[in-house]
C-alpha cells in the first residue's frame, strides 16, 4: 500500500486519475469574445441549482445477488440506483409504521 504523500506509477503524471500537467488547447477555455460570453451564459443557466428534496449520502453493503438484480433493473427499466433504493426504503419504512420526516429530516413527536 502506498504511503500518504507518495505517488507511484508513471512519473509523467502529476495529477490523480491519469491526468497530466499538459495544458489542454480547448476553444471553450480560450479568452473572451462574443462566442465565449454566449457559452458562459448558456453554461450558467444549465448550472442553476436543482430544486427538489435534500439528499444525503447512504453507504452500505448488499449481497452480490441483490446488486446484480439492482443493476438489471437500472439497465432494463431505466431507473436510477438512487430512485430504486429510495422507493424500496420508503416502502419498508411505511410497512413498519415508521413516522414520516419533514423536509429537514426530522421526525416529529407522535
Amino acid at each position: 500500500m502506498a504511503q500518504a504523500g507518495k505517488r507511484e506509477g508513471n512519473p509523467a503524471r502529476t495529477g490523480e486519475r491519469g491526468r497530466t500537467s499538459k495544458p489542454h488547447n480547448d476553444a471553450r477555455t480560450s479568452g473572451g469574445g462574443p462566442v465565449a460570453a454566449a457559452s458562459t451564459d448558456a453554461l450558467s443557466s444549465k448550472l442553476e441549482p436543482r430544486r427538489g428534496p435534500v439528499k444525503v449520502q447512504l453507504n452500505t453493503w448488499v449481497l452480490a445477488s441483490t446488486e446484480a438484480r439492482l443493476k438489471w433493473l437500472v439497465k432494463n427499466r431505466g431507473f436510477t440506483v438512487t430512485s430504486v433504493v429510495d422507493v424500496a426504503l420508503q416502502e419498508l419504512l411505511d410497512r413498519y409504521d415508521v413516522p414520516a420526516a419533514d423536509s429537514d429530516g426530522r421526525i416529529g413527536e407522535r
